[in-house]
């Protein structure tokens, strides 16, 4: 049972990725270590020039902001400065920062980040990272999630935890392309609006910001 946050699901809740750019030598990582792209770097690595290039959305996040109660906003491949934008605008009392084992750099940082730009704030790590031994000797965070992120949040938060899971209507990724040719997006039922962050190096993904003014109340 974990301890409930004093303000349950009145709590105001922030959930990002770890910041971009990606895929790039600096001091958060390196080309060969923590590569963007799911198809090209497993997948379809094997055909060459003919592999499917494509980005994915960061699933876990948008899964647990569409399943609990509490406002909730979702950073999804945000800039390092998008980040300590919204942590400056926005009072939030949860923040929650999701990553794979070789951001642990960029999820050590952004745990920094929270402590000096918005001290009141609870960080909760969820992701292949908590599966790191010893991570909480390398996180500052509150808490790390190791299981199921959408049944830990709602309990935190007060919430059933075993309520039914409701899955969100979102594309699974976007800017699919094969040797350089971009794959037109077949316009269905479910739109989403994409902005560009203006990155400067490393891969570049366009940068939805879901913004949601409280109990799946979008805005």
């Amino acid at each position: 049972m974990n301890n409930l946050h004093p303000k349950g699901s009145r709590a105001r809740v922030l959930l990002s990725s770890v910041f971009g750019p990606y895929a790039q030598d600096d001091e958060f990582g390196s080309r060969s270590l923590n590569p963007m792209e799911l198809y090209h770097n497993q997948v379809t690595k094997a055909q060459g020039s003919f592999s499917l290039r494509r980005f994915h959305r960061s699933w876990g996040i948008l899964m647990i902001q569409e399943n609990i109660s509490a406002p909730c906003a979702v950073l999804d491949f945000p800039t390092r400065e998008d980040f300590a934008r919204e942590l400056q605008a926005n009072d939030y009392d949860i923040v929650g920062i999701s990553s794979i084992i070789v951001n642990v750099g960029k999820a050590r940082e952004m745990c920094r980040m929270v402590r000096e730009l918005s001290p009141r704030s609870t960080i909760v790590v969820g992701g292949h990272v908590a599966a790191i031994p010893g991570v909480e000797r390398i996180l500052d965070a509150d808490h790390i999630v190791k299981g199921d992120g959408i049944a830990w949040m709602r309990e935190y938060l007060g919430e059933d935890a075993a309520a039914p899971v409701r899955h969100p209507a979102l594309s699974s990724g976007f800017g699919l392309r094969v040797m350089g040719i971009k794959i037109p997006h077949r316009r269905g039922r479910v739109r989403h609006h994409h902005r560009s962050m203006g990155w400067s190096a490393g891969l570049q993904p366009s940068a939805p910001r879901r913004r949601f003014s409280g109990a799946r109340g979008r805005s």
